[in-house]
């Protein structure tokens, strides 16, 4: 008797932030809200609602949902969500194995494609800060390092003034993008990133579903996310899905609000 057909197991590719929780300042604490991430102090920074917990634990129990974050290793270890595989974070720069250790093949890999860009990466970061420093903005600029080696740069504004840094965009970082090849400019909301050449979630998930197809053999692939930076690894996944109200999903549906929105 013919033994019936394995179905292949499905994976989750999932952002976190305002896909799976949202921070209390884009969304209003209700009675049903539980924690869902901290900052550096303790504090509370990000609920998740009864909703994104019920889809949450749907997809936990048919799935396998790996994390794919531009969260760094620091920050993705206040996220009180539990994951039990692997994860991609700090924009790709890191795979984190089940264990929470980072992959050692990835990070040799990543070692070679960042090096050249640390010098670049610090030069981005002095000239946006002169630029805040210049404007009298309540704004920071930082370069996120992980493992020594410089990964991308990011920069907040602590009032949250949005349209601040959209001009610092513009004005500013487009300008040092130009003359630097391969770099790129991220923002969503208050969050404005500039990336190195070769740091990229999909990068980092083509690696991953190499491996996990190895182990597996065929996989069924859903990549999950809000903001425009989830799109490339996103498409790489069989079926694609982004949350109402958010970067993706103000673009897929022609709605207002999806320059910013995360």
């Amino acid at each position: 008797m013919t033994e019936p057909r394995r179905s292949p197991p499905v994976f989750v590719f999932s952002d976190l932030d305002d896909t799976l929780f949202c921070s209390v300042r884009k969304r209003a604490l209700t009675s049903d809200s539980q924690p869902a991430a901290t900052l550096k102090n303790g504090d509370i920074i990000s609920y998740s609602s009864e909703g994104q917990r019920a889809f949450l634990d749907w997809l936990m129990r048919d799935a396998h949902v790996v994390p794919v974050t531009a969260r760094s290793v620091e920050a993705y270890r206040r996220v009180l969500l539990s994951f039990p595989g692997p994860a991609i974070v700090s924009f790709g720069g890191v795979l984190l194995d089940p264990d929470g250790h980072e992959d050692a093949e990835w990070a040799s890999h990543m070692a070679q494609v960042l090096a050249p860009a640390a010098p670049l990466l610090q030069d981005a970061c002095a000239v946006l800060q002169a630029a805040i420093d210049e404007r009298g903005l309540n704004a920071w600029a930082r370069v996120v390092v992980e493992g020594g080696l410089a990964q991308y740069v990011v920069a907040k504004h602590r009032d949250h003034d949005v349209q601040a840094l959209t001009q610092l965009k513009a004005e500013v970082l487009q300008q040092w993008v130009t003359q630097h090849a391969g770099y790129r400019m991220h923002q969503n909301d208050n969050n404005l990133a500039l990336l190195a050449p070769g740091l990229d979630k999909s990068a980092a998930l083509a690696f991953l579903l190499s491996r996990l197809r190895q182990e597996h053999g065929d996989i069924v692939t859903v990549g999950f996310g809000d903001s425009y930076s989830d799109a490339d690894f996103m498409a790489l996944c069989d079926y694609a899905m982004a949350p109402g109200g958010t970067q993706l999903g103000h673009c897929l549906t022609g709605t207002a609000g999806g320059d910013h929105a995360r």
